[in-house]
């Protein structure tokens, strides 16, 4: 959670908009703007928001990977050429409702 001293009212934030962002520039932290006193927007810089963009898609693709460790252990795999045969069986079947869309 992002402590109490980076939270800002909206009406302030306008005030000093130029000099909040040269601050979250700066400091790499992030900052509430709050409209009646309750939390309405969280306030970053490109960098902060670049990391944890990078960080959520890894997290991503490491549950993405234990999945398949545990499929493949549980024998819920295809063979390679089970595989390529259902993904070639899907984008012909997407191919050939893409050609009826286009000539119907």
């Amino acid at each position: 959670m992002i402590a109490a001293e980076h939270t800002q009212s909206l009406s302030e934030f306008r005030k000093r908009a130029a000099e909040t962002i040269d601050r979250l520039n700066q400091t790499g932290e992030a900052e509430i703007l709050t409209v009646n006193g309750e939390a309405r927007a969280v306030l970053m810089s490109p960098a902060v928001y670049d990391a944890l963009a990078r960080e959520t898609l890894h997290a991503r693709d490491a549950a993405v990977i234990r999945r398949a460790i545990q499929q493949l252990k549980e024998g819920k795999s295809l063979d390679v050429d089970e595989f390529f045969d259902e993904v070639r069986s899907r984008l012909l079947a997407v191919k050939t409702a893409q050609a009826k869309g286009t000539h119907d």
